[in-house]
């Protein structure tokens, strides 16, 4: 069965498409979009596709954008889901909940976004299981944004299933649906003679000249010729030639649908207005704010075809958007705040909603409502829905009775919209609500403002000293409320991580001692870990790992970025990386996305997988600029550089320091600042260059000393030591060894305890130094630490090569390679492949004269070419300066050369070589 030519006029092509579009969703999948100006007729073509996909025996189901609910996330989808109650009871209990919690359905922990994606698409999927599905949605251009990434997220995925998407939106609206991809059919006006043909239809009874004016005047918009023309029939004017139909507002079309509803009965009306403003035509809420007597006073509108009732009678709808908004627009503003009150009462199990509603019926300021409004936010903000809990809480704001709790509401919603929702420039508004002056004297709006200042300026001064006025106001921190007081640490503690100066962390820990202990995961457990990572007990940490195990249910993006930011220090984000991808995949968690990006990268770092992290960091940096979250983009460019250092891409690690330092410095950022000197110290190591590598790390911290506040002294211990001990600082590299060593962090995780063991095997007596590296390889968990575990073989392997155990030093040297060959560590590799031919283990060179150099002689040729002094190559290859001028007095001859200024030549120039053998 197909579409009747006479059904729609002048609309063959776009019905010819619509069925071949039908034809492909009832087997393969579809989405087609039809854009159109107000009444040109897409809503026609929505029911004309609509009822052939019945004919079909295709299942429909509808949804619509509603002006009044853009702010109310999921609005849209919940029409859909609505429809389908019974194959939502199908699903499995994860993706169900998940649903039901979205939409505020039900209680429980905050879905990701992208569960609650791929649970619609799941819930579409069953109800195609028995018979094709078409899901119809109008006015996609007012649906709300959670809703339309769900159609989205849909419409993307239908390739292969039994389900079509069909939706309508208007072409220059605010914000319009994402159509990249998608097919797409534009609705343009009939020409005058189709215009002509549908008032022949219609209006057969008016004479032809004020048909043809009709025609004229609407401009071929199908809506406006039938409603014009319908005027001049309900004026009663059937016969005159001089036929006048309502000028001005009268030739709108939605002033005339206003017509029709206000020659309504007030009832009526009434019920019109409560089913306009409730959204989803939900027969059960209207009945409950409709009162007695029921929807039967409904009639007239559905007569008047204004309304229809959904063949399962569930639902209540429009028959064009233009109804609904016409009923609105007829309505006055006590109608519409009396009716917001009835449909609050109504929905009192949906707290949600019913915030929605009062929030609109209040028009003075009200704590009680306000207060209400404030719990729905908490509730949106608990079920992943970021936006809408900023949305709530400035209602909130709007009715509060008194300054602070107006200040305390509004600042809550700017520090959710940039610290969450990635949201600057809404934060920096709702922020100027905020009376200026009276900002540090909030503790909330001092937050909020603290943490905007740390992150677009990297200004650590004026956020520390915002945060530690507002909370020296209060007698005691344990006296402040505990949410404000939690999330003010939190930003104090960043600003103090930081800054890294003695001068912000200080306050921070007065204030610290005179609070309890507390969650792990929880600030001031941040501020402590931060400032003695050696404090840390066995206890704290298996409160710790039991906290991550409950983030796998857990999708509040504030919570899951808290746990994991402490996992960081202490070696568990693995256990945390299923929770840190759902914030970055959930589009609705921005702002939380970039401190989860730094995670990935971390996660990567540590596990060796330096292409990875630098992906992470370069992703990192793109989003952080163009959010304008400059301080966490230099968290992205430390990443870089480490990745870089690993690899032996010196320059890229160089230009991601440099960008560091200039950015960090002059603000006297040193916790970001020593991250690049870390990145340097790391390049210089594995480029055997011990005299560069020694400075940067002496930035960082001085040998024997950990400074409080300071975690990258700990980080940076090996290089620090390896780099000592090659430059001739034997007494230092001890000092700063005994000093990890007594810093008590073995027990933290076995890359700590990998970390330890080899400090002290690299500075172990020569008697000590075999038994140290084994018991360092041979710790439990080690080999989750490729990088740090061939360091380790290459440190054992130079050790015993100094002691002449050449043979022994060849499996050790031998694994460092594979190692850092697998890895990528070009440096490091290059490292061990050197030290293996020093201990002989290399092909035979021979200079001009026909004499070999030994694998010693070549060794330092190599580095007297690249320009190294005497003393420097003595350093590096833990020789006297003595020997290596021995070695170098027989070397020249052996290569026919007289100078240092020949070697580089005469080594290039030497023949090749046999292949090893080992």
């Amino acid at each position: 069965m197909g579409f009747e030519p006479t059904r729609l006029v002048g609309r063959d092509r776009e019905l010819a498409q619509l069925a071949m579009f039908l034809d492909k969703a009832v087997t393969d999948g579809a989405t087609v979009l039809l854009t159109g100006e107000p009444g040109v007729g897409k809503t026609a073509l929505l029911d004309a596709t609509a009822e052939l996909a019945v004919a079909k025996g295709v299942r429909v189901i509808r949804g619509s954008g509603v002006e009044y609910e853009t702010d109310i996330s999921f609005a849209a989808l919940h029409q859909l889901v609505a429809a389908l109650p019974d194959e939502l009871g199908r699903l499995p209990r994860p993706m169900r909940e998940a649903l039901e919690v979205a939409l505020g359905l039900g209680a429980g922990l905050a879905p990701s976004r992208i569960t609650v994606l791929n649970a619609a698409l799941s819930l579409f999927d069953e109800a195609a299981a028995k018979q094709p599905l078409l899901l119809v949605v109008d006015d996609l251009h007012v649906v709300d944004q959670a809703s339309r990434a769900a159609v989205g997220f849909v419409a993307r995925r239908l390739g292969g299933r039994r389900i079509g998407l069909l939706g309508a939106q208007r072409p220059e609206s605010g914000e319009l649906f994402p159509s990249t991809g998608l097919t797409e059919i534009e609705v343009s006006p009939l020409n005058d003679a189709d215009a002509l043909r549908l008032l022949a239809r219609h209006f057969a009874h008016l004479p032809p000249r004020v048909r043809s004016s009709v025609a004229r005047d609407a401009q071929g918009n199908p809506l406006a010729v039938l409603e014009f023309a319908g005027s001049i029939h309900v004026s009663g004017d059937r016969t005159s030639n001089e036929a006048r139909w309502p000028s001005g507002p009268g030739r709108d079309v939605r002033a005339l649908y206003g017509a029709r509803v206000e020659r309504l009965p007030p009832r009526t009306r009434d019920l019109l207005l409560l089913a306009a403003l409730e959204g989803s035509g939900d027969i059960g809420v209207l009945q409950a704010a409709g009162g007695p007597g029921g929807l039967g006073e409904l009639s007239p509108a559905e007569r008047d075809h204004l309304v229809m009732v959904t063949e399962d009678g569930r639902a209540v709808r429009f028959r064009h958007p233009l109804v609904r908004s016409a009923v609105v627009d007829g309505s006055t503003g006590e109608q519409r705040r009396g009716a917001h009150r009835r449909l609050a009462d109504a929905l009192a199990d949906q707290p949600e909603r019913r915030g929605d509603h009062l929030a609109r019926a209040t028009t003075v300021p009200d704590e009680a409502v306000a207060a209400v409004i404030e719990s729905a936010a908490v509730a949106s903000l608990r079920r992943g829905d970021a936006d809408g809990a900023v949305a709530r809480l400035r209602h909130a704001a709007e009715l509060s009775p008194g300054r602070a709790d107006r200040r305390r509401r509004l600042s809550q919603a700017a520090y959710i919209a940039a610290w969450v929702s990635g949201h600057l420039d809404l934060s920096h508004e709702i922020m100027r609500e905020v009376q200026g002056g009276l900002a540090a004297r909030s503790l909330s709006s001092a937050t909020t403002a603290g943490f905007l200042a740390l992150v677009t300026e990297g200004d650590v001064d004026t956020a520390h000293s915002l945060l530690r006025e507002a909370i020296e106001q209060a007698p005691a921190p344990s006296a402040l409320p505990p949410q404000e007081l939690e999330n003010a640490l939190f930003i104090l503690t960043l600003t103090s991580v930081f800054s890294g100066r003695e001068e912000h962390w200080r306050p921070l820990l007065d204030v610290l001692d005179q609070l309890p202990e507390t969650s792990p995961s929880a600030a001031a457990s941040l501020g402590r870990i931060h400032h003695d990572l050696g404090s840390v007990t066995d206890e704290t940490l298996r409160r710790l790992d039991e906290e991550i195990l409950r983030l796998k249910g857990q999708s509040d993006a504030d919570v899951v970025i808290r746990t994991a930011l402490i996992a960081s220090y202490l070696d568990r984000l693995p256990d945390c990386r299923e929770a840190v991808l759902r914030v970055i995949r959930d589009g609705g968690a921005v702002g939380s996305s970039m401190p989860a990006l730094i995670f990935v990268a971390i996660d990567h770092m540590y596990a060796s997988r330096w292409q990875a992290a630098a992906d992470a960091a370069a992703e990192l940096i793109a989003l952080c600029e163009e959010m304008g979250y400059h301080a966490f983009a230099q968290v992205g460019h430390y990443f870089a550089a480490m990745a870089a250092a690993q690899r032996g891409d010196l320059d890229v690690c160089q230009e991601h320091c440099r960008s560091i330092w200039e950015w960090s410095g002059p603000r006297d950022l040193r916790r970001l600042v020593n991250h690049a000197h870390q990145a340097a110290a790391r390049a210089a190591v594995g480029a055997a260059d011990f005299e560069t590598a020694y400075r940067h790390a002496t930035v960082i911290c001085t040998p024997g000393v950990l400074p409080p506040f300071n975690p990258d002294a700990v980080l940076s211990a090996p290089d620090l030591v390896e780099a000592a001990l090659r430059s001739g600082r034997h007494t230092e590299a001890r000092r700063h060894a005994e000093a990890i060593r007594d810093a008590g962090i073995g027990h933290l995780s076995s890359r700590f305890a990998l970390t330890v063991a080899t400090v002290m095997a690299m500075t172990a007596a020569p008697e000590d130094m075999a038994r140290s590296f084994e018991e360092a390889l041979g710790l439990p968990g080690a080999g989750q630490w490729p990088f740090e575990v061939g360091r380790v073989h290459l440190a054992y392997g130079e050790a015993l090569r100094r002691q002449r155990l050449n043979r022994e030093a060849r499996t050790q040297l031998t694994a460092a390679r594979r190692h850092f060959e697998e890895l990528g560590a070009r440096p490091w590799e290059a490292r061990a492949a050197a030290e293996l031919r020093a201990t002989g283990m290399t092909r035979t060179v021979r200079g001009r004269v026909g004499e070999a150099l030994t694998p010693q002689e070549l060794e330092v040729a190599g580095l007297a070419a690249k320009g190294l002094s005497n003393p420097q190559i003595a350093s590096r290859l833990f020789l006297s300066a003595r020997t290596v001028s021995s070695h170098l007095y027989r070397v020249f001859p052996k290569l026919g050369i007289t100078s240092r200024g020949e070697l580089r030549d005469a080594l290039g120039s030497l023949p090749p070589e046999p292949p090893t053998r080992l």
